[in-house]
């Protein structure tokens, strides 16, 4: 199984590379597009929370993004320090409001969860793991 690794500080500024790191998996691996678009949608997401929430309170760290490809799945394993947060703990999104009338945010895990085919949360020695697959089978 091919890997591939890209470790930044967990900001902004580097949102932009850990989406190109997934571009450069699409393109390798010859992705398609449904495993190509579910693939960025997971991974943006999850870069972000841990950007924007992981590291608060002006609290510097990395990101790390791990790889694996083969032909049955691309899973991209995010890992930092920054403060533990189980998906399982996030709380639904209110998807029965109109969308103006709804709470920004609230709708990144719900994404995640949907669109990969298994999310598994780990937090030892201080450092969180989340590992997001998608499988490269056509969904039914």
């Amino acid at each position: 199984m091919p890997t591939m690794t890209i470790t930044k500080p967990a900001t902004d500024d580097h949102l932009a590379l850990f989406l190109a790191f997934v571009e450069v998996l699409i393109d390798r691996f010859a992705l398609a597009p449904d495993v190509a678009q579910r693939l960025k949608l997971v991974v943006e997401e999850a870069a972000a929370n841990v950007v924007r929430h992981a590291y608060a309170l002006g609290a510097e760290g990395d990101l790390t993004l791990v790889a694996d490809v083969d032909d049955a799945a691309v899973v991209v394993t995010l890992e930092d320090e920054g403060r533990p947060f189980a998906p399982e703990d996030a709380p639904p999104p209110d998807l029965a409001s109109a969308w103006q009338d709804r709470p920004v945010g609230g709708l990144g895990w719900h994404l995640i969860r949907e669109a990969a085919d298994d999310v598994r949360y780990a937090s030892v020695d201080g450092r969180n793991r989340l590992m997001l697959r998608i499988d490269r089978a056509p969904r039914t």
